[in-house]
C-alpha cells in the first residue's frame, strides 16, 4: 500500500483547538495559520528564539518535512520557564513525571496553573524539557509547588516573572538562568518552484545493476566496443508522438552522443502483450526517421527488470510511462532514470553523476538546495541504508532467478557492511547456487571459482565442498584438475560427516584415485555402497567406478 503511494492513516492536516474554559474546545485551525495542506505527523514545542513565548516545530510525511512556526505575536503578559533536575536516585535526573503548580499571591487560585513533565508528547515527538508557563502581567510574588515522582513535595518562593529557573530536587531555592547569548536565527528561504515539465529526472543515489542487452543476439550490427561507454536505454512506441520527437533529437545529436561515449539502444514496446505480432511498423518508422541507432523489440523479462529498478529508486510502484530512458554507466549500473522526453544536453551532463561518492550523489539528487550532515554517525546511517537497499535489490534479482544480479548487489552490500553475518550468508548462498548452475551448464572452470568464493564465507557447506572436490578430482581438463586440493577437501568433508555419507565417500574415492591411491579409493567406494539404501542408480555408478579403481584407473569426466 505504501509503495502504491497511499498512507495507512490517510492525509492528516494539522488541527488547532482552543480551550473555551467550559470543558469544550473550538477548532480554530483556519484562523491559527497552521492549517497547511500537509500530511502532518508530529509537533513539538519550545521557546526556540528565547523571547518568552512558545514556538512550534511541525514534521510531515510529505514535503516540507519540517516547519518552524515562530511565535512573533506581541507580548502583553509575562512568563516563567522552569527546568527540573531530579536527584538521580529516588527520582530520575530528567525529573520526568514531576507535577509543577504555579500559585498566585498568598497561594490564591488567581493564576493557578498545573503542568506535568512528560517523556513524550504525541507521535514520534518530544517537546523541550523546559516547563513554560504564560502568566498574567499583573501576577507577582509567585510561588511554585513541586510534586516529585517519589511523592516528596517542595515549595519554592521568590519567583519573578519573565525569568528562567533551574530547580534541583532537595535544594529549596531556584537558580535564575540568563537568556542565552547566541543567536539561533534561521535563514528562511522561499520554496523553490520550478515550472512543470514533461520529464521527471531521477538521479540514482544507490547505483543498482542495470540490464544487459545483447545486440548481437538481436541481429543488430555492432562495432568494436571497449566496454567503457555509457548506455542509454530508451523505451519508445510507434503510437507515441513525444517518443518520435525525442528520437529525432537523438538522431540530430548523434555526433555529440558518440563524442561523449554514449551508446543509445531504442527498445520498442509495441509488441508487448502481442508476442506473436509480425508487424513491421516499428522498422518502417525507424527507416522513415533515419534513426541511426539500434532498435530492438522489448520483452516482458527485460521490462520487468526495468520496472523493478524504477520501483527501487522511486519507492512507488507506478508503471513506466512512454517514453522513458535509463542511463547506465560503464560499470553497468543505472545512473539516472528519465520519465518523459529528455534532452541530449541533460544526458551528457548526467554522465558524471555515478562517479560521485554517496554523499555527493545525495546532494545532487536533492530537489532543493541545502547542506548535508557530515557527522560520522550520520554518514554511517547513510552507509547502512545504502547496504540495506543493495540487499533488498539483491533479493529481487534472486527471486527473478538472476544469480549474477543478486551476487552483484550482495557484494555491494557486504562491502558496505562487512560485519553483517546475514548479508554474508546470503552472498555465500548466491555463490553456491550460481556455481551449481554453472556446473550443470558444463562451465566448470567458473563454477569452481564461485564454489571457492562461497566456501571462504561458509567453509562448512557440505554440498559445496563435495561438488568442488568432485570437479577437481574428476575433470579431464588438466587446467582445472587439482587432485591434491580435491583430496584435502574430500578428506575433511568425510571427517566432518563421520564417513557415512555415500556421496561424500564417492567423491573421496575419486580424489584418492586421482592421487594414485587406488587401494584406498576402492575401500572408500565400497564404504559408499554399503551406506546406500535405495538409490540403485547411484549404486551402479559407484560400482562402475570401483571396478576402475581395482584396475588401477582413475575416473574422469569429459
Amino acid at each position: 500500500m505504501m509503495d502504491a503511494g497511499r498512507s495507512f492513516s490517510g492525509n492528516e492536516r494539522n488541527c488547532f483547538f482552543i480551550n473555551m474554559g467550559n470543558g469544550k474546545f473550538s477548532d480554530i485551525s483556519g484562523l491559527s495559520g497552521l492549517d497547511f495542506p500537509d500530511d502532518g505527523r508530529a509537533i513539538s514545542t519550545t521557546d526556540w528564539d528565547g523571547d518568552g513565548d512558545i514556538d512550534m516545530w511541525i514534521s510531515n510525511r510529505n514535503g516540507p518535512r519540517l516547519r518552524l512556526m515562530r511565535n512573533d505575536a506581541q507580548k502583553e503578559n509575562s512568563f516563567i520557564s522552569i527546568l527540573l533536575k531530579g536527584n538521580g536516585t529516588t527520582v530520575n535526573k530528567d525529573a520526568v513525571g514531576t507535577r509543577v503548580e504555579i500559585l498566585g499571591e498568598d497561594n490564591s487560585d488567581s493564576g493557578h496553573q498545573i503542568q506535568t513533565l512528560r517523556a513524550g508528547q504525541g507521535f514520534l515527538s518530544q517537546s523541550s524539557k523546559w516547563i513554560h508557563f504564560g502568566l498574567n502581567k499583573n501576577l507577582n510574588n509567585i510561588s511554585i509547588k513541586i510534586n516529585w515522582p517519589d511523592k516528596s513535595v517542595e515549595n519554592i518562593t521568590g519567583i519573578e516573572p519573565n525569568n528562567r529557573y533551574v530547580i534541583k530536587q532537595g535544594i529549596p531555592t531556584a537558580k535564575s538562568i540568563s537568556k542565552r547569548s547566541e543567536n539561533l536565527e534561521l535563514n528562511f528561504t522561499p520554496a523553490l518552484k520550478k515550472a512543470p515539465t514533461q520529464t521527471a529526472r531521477i538521479p540514482a543515489i544507490t547505483l543498482f545493476k542495470g540490464p544487459k542487452i545483447n545486440l548481437k543476439k538481436s541481429g543488430v550490427k555492432v562495432g568494436n566496443d571497449d566496454g567503457r561507454k555509457h548506455q542509454l536505454i530508451n523505451l519508445w512506441a510507434t503510437w507515441c508522438g513525444p517518443c518520435l520527437e525525442e528520437m529525432a533529437q537523438f538522431r540530430d545529436h548523434k555526433k555529440a552522443l558518440e563524442e561523449n561515449a554514449i551508446e543509445l539502444i531504442a527498445l520498442n514496446v509495441d509488441g508487448l502483450g502481442q508476442l506473436n505480432s509480425k508487424s513491421k511498423k516499428p522498422s518502417a518508422v525507424i527507416k522513415n526517421l533515419k534513426f541511426p541507432f539500434p532498435s530492438v523489440p522489448a520483452n516482458e523479462a527485460l521490462m520487468n527488470i526495468l520496472q523493478r529498478i524504477h520501483d527501487q529508486n522511486i519507492g512507488l510502484n507506478e508503471p513506466l510511462p512512454i517514453p522513458s530512458s535509463f542511463l547506465i554507466n560503464p560499470d553497468g549500473n543505472v545512473s539516472v532514470i528519465y520519465k518523459g522526453p529528455v534532452s541530449v544536453e541533460q544526458i551528457i551532463e548526467d554522465t558524471n553523476h555515478s562517479s560521485k561518492v554517496l554523499i555527493d550523489r545525495i546532494k545532487a539528487s536533492s530537489l532543493v538546495k541545502g547542506s548535508t550532515i557530515k557527522h560520522p554517525k550520520a554518514i554511517q546511517r547513510l552507509v547502512d541504508h545504502e547496504a540495506s537497499l543493495h540487499a533488498r535489490h539483491a533479493r529481487n534479482w534472486y527471486t527473478a532467478g538472476d544469480m549474477r544480479g543478486a551476487i552483484h548487489h550482495y557484494e555491494k552490500a557486504s562491502k558496505l557492511q562487512p560485519s553483517s553475518n546475514e548479508i554474508s550468508s546470503k552472498l555465500a548462498s548466491c555463490y553456491f547456487n550460481f556455481a551449481t548452475q554453472l556446473d550443470k551448464q558444463k562451465n566448470k572452470l567458473t563454477a569452481v571459482d564461485f564454489y571457492r568464493k562461497g566456501l571462504k564465507i561458509i567453509p562448512q557447506n557440505n554440498a559445496a565442498r563435495n561438488n568442488l572436490a568432485w570437479i577437481l578430482a574428476t575433470s579431464a581438463n588438466q587446467d582445472l584438475r587439482n587432485a591434491e586440493e580435491a583430496l584435502i577437501v574430500a578428506t575433511k568433508l568425510n571427517a566432518d560427516t563421520g564417513n557415512k555419507v555415500p556421496q561424500a565417500l564417492d567423491t573421496l574415492a575419486a580424489a584418492q584415485a586421482a592421487n594414485g591411491q587406488f587401494i584406498k579409493a576402492a575401500k572408500s567406494a565400497e564404504m559408499a555402497i554399503s551406506h546406500l539404501k535405495n538409490n540403485s542408480q547411484l549404486r551402479e555408478s559407484i560400482q562402475n567406478r570401483l571396478n576402475l579403481y581395482k584396475n588401477g584407473k582413475a575416473f574422469s569426466v569429459y
